[in-house]
C-alpha cells in the first residue's frame, strides 16, 4: 500500500475523502453538508408529523366519530399543539438522532410522546372555552398508536434513506489502530446510526497509509482544520490508557463534536451513567437484571403479552395439532429438558415438526453427505432437514408456529418472552464455561436478540455475541424492541429453517 506522507499525497487523499461529492471548493462542500443536515431534520420531523396525524385520524374514526358522533373540527383545534411533540423530540436529541441505537430511539420516543399527550390532554381539558368534551378514549387510542407508529415510521424512513448519498453525517476518525478500524467497521455495518466514516487522520506523523478499512487517509493533525472547513463536524478519537488531553483540546478547536473511542471488554453499553467525582469521570454500570422493579416489569410484560397471545393464537395451535395428527400420527407435542434460570431444568414444549423416526433419518443423511455433516457441526441446524414432517414441518418452523406452546411456559414463569434460547445440551457444550455461567442469570426466552438479528443464519459465535449483549444490556425497552422485531421476522419468515 502506497504511503501518503508527502504534502501532495495528503492533499490528493483529502480531496477524495468526503463521499458522494466532488464539487470543488471548501465553502461549497461545507454548504452541502449544512444543507444535508437541515434536510435530514426536515425529513425526520415530517415523518414524525405524518405518524402523529395518522394515529390521530385512526383514533378519531375508530372512536370519536362512531361512538361519540363528534365533529372532526372539535379536534382540529388541537393541531397547533403538535408542535409540542416536535419540540420535545428535538430536545430529546431525536433530530438528527445521530449515534442513537434503535432501543434508545424507542425509549426517547415513548417518554416524549407520553408526556406530550399528558400535556395536550391537560391543556385541552383545563382551558376549553366552550362546552366541548374531548373523548379520553380517543386520546388513549391515539397515544397507543403513536407509540407504535413513530418508531416504525422512523425505521422505514431510515431504511429508505440509506440509498441517499447526502443522508449520513460524515465523520473523521483520528487514529490508525485496531480500535479505530473496529469503529469504522461498526459504522459501515450500522448505517442506521447515521454516521459515515469519510476520512482518517493519524494522531502522529508516522503510520500514514493509503486507507484504513477502505476509508482514505488524509494525513495528520495538521489536516484537521481543512477537513473541518469542508463541513465535517464530528471526530472520533482513538484513545488508550495514556489519554492525550492536549489532542482533544486541539480537535475541539475544529470539530463541534469529539467522541472518544474506548473499549471496556463486554461491559454494558446501554444505559451507562457518567458521574462527576470531583474532576474524575466515573462510568456507572448497573446490572439491570438484579434490580427488583426491572424484574417485576419484565414479568408483567411476560404475563400480559403471553396471556393475550395465547387467547388470540389458540385457533392456530389447534389447527397445527390437527395437521400433525393427520400427516404423521404420533404425539402432537414434545418436550425437551433445557437449562433455565440458575441452572434449573425447564421442560420446553413445542409442536412436533419432525418425523417419529427423526434421529435415524438424521444419522442416515449425515453419514451419506459430508457437506451436510459439516453444516450440522457448525450450527446444529440444516437448511434442508430430512427429519421434518412433509409439507407442514418447514412451514411451522419458517413462521415459528412450533414455538407457540412455549407461551404457556412463559405464563407459568418458567420462561420469558425474551431471553437466550434454551439450547439442548449437545449445543451448549460448544460454548465456553464463562458464557454458560452468564446464561444462567436469566430465564430462557421464546425469542431473543440473536433470533431477530440473524435467526438461523448465524453460527455459534454470533449466538454467543448477541446473547451476551442482551444479558449485559437488558432493559424493558430492549425486550420491547426484540418483540417488535420478532413479529416482523416471523411475518417475513426470514432466515428460519
Amino acid at each position: 500500500m502506497k504511503a501518503a506522507s508527502t504534502p501532495s499525497a495528503r492533499s490528493d487523499a483529502l480531496d477524495a475523502a468526503p463521499p458522494a461529492d466532488r464539487a470543488p471548493g471548501l465553502a461549497v462542500r461545507a454548504d452541502r453538508y449544512r444543507a444535508s443536515r437541515i434536510g435530514r431534520v426536515v425529513v425526520l420531523a415530517a415523518a414524525d408529523i405524518v405518524a402523529l396525524i395518522v394515529s390521530a385520524a385512526i383514533a378519531y374514526f375508530a372512536w370519536a366519530l362512531p361512538v361519540k358522533q363528534q365533529s372532526v373540527g372539535v379536534y382540529l383545534g388541537l393541531a397547533p399543539l403538535m408542535t409540542l411533540f416536535i419540540a420535545g423530540y428535538a430536545q430529546a436529541g431525536l433530530y438528527p438522532g445521530l449515534g442513537l441505537g434503535p432501543v434508545e430511539t424507542l425509549r426517547r420516543f415513548s417518554y416524549v410522546t407520553a408526556f406530550g399527550f399528558v400535556v395536550m390532554a391537560a391543556f385541552s381539558f383545563a382551558l376549553k372555552l366552550e362546552p366541548l368534551y374531548y373523548s379520553r378514549a380517543t386520546f388513549g387510542i391515539a397515544l397507543v398508536l403513536s407509540l407504535v407508529a413513530l418508531p416504525v415510521g422512523r425505521a422505514l424512513v431510515s431504511r429508505r434513506a440509506q440509498a441517499w448519498s447526502w443522508w449520513h453525517e460524515p465523520v473523521v476518525v483520528v487514529g490508525t489502530g485496531t480500535r479505530a478500524a473496529r469503529a469504522i467497521r461498526s459504522m459501515q455495518a450500522s448505517p442506521h446510526l447515521g454516521y459515515c466514516p469519510a476520512a482518517v487522520i493519524a494522531p502522529r506523523p508516522h503510520a500514514v497509509v493509503g486507507a484504513l478499512e477502505g476509508v482514505p487517509m488524509c494525513g495528520g493533525l495538521d489536516d484537521a482544520a481543512a477537513l473541518a472547513a469542508r463541513g465535517i463536524r464530528v471526530a472520533l478519537v482513538e484513545t488508550d490508557e495514556l489519554f492525550d488531553l492536549a489532542l482533544v483540546d486541539r480537535l475541539q478547536h475544529h470539530f463541534h463534536h469529539v467522541v472518544l473511542l474506548r473499549e471496556y471488554d463486554d461491559l454494558a453499553v446501554e444505559g451507562i451513567q457518567i458521574r462527576n467525582l470531583g474532576g474524575i469521570v466515573g462510568i456507572e454500570y448497573t446490572n439491570n437484571l438484579l434490580v427488583h422493579r426491572n424484574r417485576l416489569l419484565k414479568r408483567t410484560l411476560d404475563v400480559i403479552v403471553a396471556g393475550t397471545a395465547l387467547v388470540i393464537l389458540s385457533p392456530v395451535m389447534l389447527l397445527a395439532a390437527v395437521l400433525v395428527k393427520l400427516l404423521d400420527r404420533g404425539p402432537v407435542l414434545f418436550t425437551q429438558p433445557r437449562s433455565g434460570l440458575d441452572g434449573r431444568i425447564v421442560d420446553v414444549p413445542k409442536i412436533r415438526t419432525m418425523r417419529i423416526d427423526a434421529e435415524a433419518k438424521l444419522e442416515e443423511h449425515l453419514a451419506a453427505d459430508p457437506e451436510l455433516r459439516e453444516e450440522w457441526e457448525a450450527t446444529h441446524k440444516l437448511r434442508r432437514d430430512p427429519r421434518l414432517i412433509p409439507v407442514i414441518g418447514q412451514v411451522f418452523r419458517r413462521f415459528s408456529v412450533d414455538e407457540l406452546p412455549q407461551l404457556w411456559t412463559v405464563a407459568q414463569g418458567r420462561m420469558s418472552l425474551v431471553g437466550p434460547r434454551p439450547f439442548p445440551d449437545y449445543h451448549l457444550k460448544k460454548f465456553p464455561a464463562a458464557f454458560l455461567e452468564l446464561r444462567r442469570r436469566v430465564r430462557p426466552g421464546v425469542t431473543g436478540l440473536w433470533q431477530v438479528m440473524v435467526r438461523s443464519e448465524g453460527g455459534l459465535e454470533l449466538q454467543q455475541a448477541y446473547d451476551t449483549y442482551y444479558i449485559r444490556n437488558w432493559s424493558v425497552w430492549l425486550d420491547i424492541y426484540v418483540l417488535s422485531r420478532t413479529i416482523a421476522a416471523v411475518a417475513s419468515g426470514r432466515g428460519a429453517y
